[in-house]
């Protein structure tokens, strides 16, 4: 008798242990899961933010050069006033086209970000049920 209720206690053990392994694997594979979306959403937006960086840098250049082209046959005060103007307003325009297209590289990763959370609250939602239910068996 107390041999079988002795078994009958490691074989619950064992169960609930196996269980156990089950849903920290369960998790751990969440979390790595996470880890890597959360990797390449981030490499993603870094990679966007160089490439526009470097339309940004290109498109001054252009514009710089283009003043100083100009520049050459400025005669008068009035006229270097009016080209510093226009070099100034092209500045202006390609600090504000580069913040709007920043914000929409940034405004598009913060969606696949939310995404995602959304996905592993579901799985982890899933995969407690799923234990619990696991466990009510293993209990009855």
């Amino acid at each position: 008798m107390k041999n079988r209720k002795l078994n009958d206690m490691e074989e619950t053990a064992t169960h609930m242990t196996d269980h156990a392994r089950d849903a920290f694997a369960s998790m751990n594979n969440s979390f790595m899961k996470a880890i890597d979306k959360n990797r390449t959403i981030t490499q993603n937006l870094f990679q966007a933010m160089q490439e526009e960086s470097l339309r940004f840098m290109n498109q001054r250049l252009e514009h710089t050069s283009r003043c100083f082209e100009r520049g050459r046959d400025v005669q008068g005060l009035p006229a270097l006033m009016a080209l510093q103007h226009e070099w100034f307003m092209d500045m202006a325009h390609d600090y504000a086209e580069l913040n709007k297209r920043l914000g929409e590289a940034l405004q598009e990763a913060t969606e696949q970000s939310v995404e995602h959370v959304n996905e592993v609250v579901a799985d982890a939602a899933t995969r407690t049920q799923k234990a619990e239910a696991a466990n009510d068996r293993a209990a009855a």
